[in-house]
């Protein structure tokens, strides 16, 4: 656990305020940087991967001697320091040639990584498609093959590209502002990483038709290495705030509109008029009936009397 700390000033309050965890995250930032040894095909890689997480993303051009699988604090250091959540560290020798490591923090820790050996590279600058995606523009994902649902390695990674190319969720979405998709298809224990470019062609109907232009980077992943998360950091990582609680949370028979108003149904036995209460008024005491029909009863009597005395007149 880090040592809490004291801000000196009001900056570095604000500061480490903007660190701390927030009930909507904002998107992840990435780190990418590479190891003391690489070839061109690695550091395209790391470039073309930076240039997907733009602007959310930071590239080191200088060689770093690290080793994240046998020294994690050099690692989570750098990432505290740029503020990144995701990390990628490209390396080449002749024991692993192609290699590359992916990674996630949580609380300023390596919560998992993941290590790959790449074949069949071709980084984006080999290929010469004519429409590229506009800046800031999120990509699609699309996973292919049953071994994402079933092998537990690869559903973990499907969490981590998930995570990594994550955008704030919507409700719906415009047809034309999709650009581009990154496909990832599982063969084996092989996994293909491809990047495509989205264009809408007319089809006679009322769904057009899509074509799909490889953009690039293209390289096949094979796993060498993993690590996942121990349970105290995954159960922490999962917890869901409360304020998130009670706003999901709603008590029975409540529900909300189309305009995210809260409403309410109430439901009632029968009542009963009998004892349904009124105000208090001496007209309608219960009792008073019979005073007033003893009283229409006494002058329809003085009535009858008046016309018999009229009578014998």
């Amino acid at each position: 656990m880090r040592m809490a700390r004291k801000a000196k000033n009001a900056r570095s309050k604000r500061a480490m305020m903007a660190r701390e965890a927030k009930v909507v995250e904002e998107e992840r930032s990435s780190l990418f940087m590479r190891g003391t040894s690489t070839n061109e095909l690695i550091n395209e890689i790391l470039k073309d991967l930076n240039a997907l997480k733009q602007p959310n993303s930071t590239f080191f051009r200088r060689r770093n001697d690290k080793r994240p699988f046998e020294d994690e604090t050099s690692v989570e250091f750098l990432c505290m320091k740029n503020e990144a959540s995701i990390f990628g560290f490209g390396t080449h020798s002749k024991k692993r040639p192609n290699n590359l490591i992916l990674g996630r923090m949580f609380d300023y820790k390596i919560y998992d990584m993941y290590e790959f050996g790449l074949t069949e590279v071709k980084p984006a600058c080999l290929f010469s498609a004519n429409s590229a995606p506009s800046y800031q523009n999120k990509p699609l994902i699309v996973f292919q093959g049953d071994a994402f649902e079933t092998d537990t390695k690869l559903e973990g990674l499907k969490n981590f590209f998930l995570d990594m190319f994550a955008h704030k969720a919507m409700d719906k979405i415009n047809l034309g502002g999709l650009e581009h998709v990154i496909v990832l298809t599982a063969e084996g224990s092989k996994v293909a990483f491809r990047h495509y470019s989205i264009s809408f062609k007319k089809s006679g109907g009322r769904v057009p038709r899509v074509e799909l232009e490889e953009l690039g980077p293209s390289f096949n992943m094979e796993l060498r290495r993993e690590r996942e998360a121990s349970a105290d950091i995954k159960r922490a990582a999962c917890r869901v705030p409360k304020q998130v609680k009670a706003q999901s949370k709603l008590k029975k028979n409540y529900e909300r509109n189309a305009l995210g108003e809260t409403m309410g149904r109430i439901h009632m036995q029968k009542q009963s008029l009998d004892e349904f209460q009124t105000r208090k008024v001496k007209a309608l005491k219960r009792g008073r009936d019979k005073v007033v029909e003893a009283e229409r009863a006494k002058e329809e009597a003085k009535r009858a009397k008046r016309m018999d005395d009229s009578d014998e007149e």
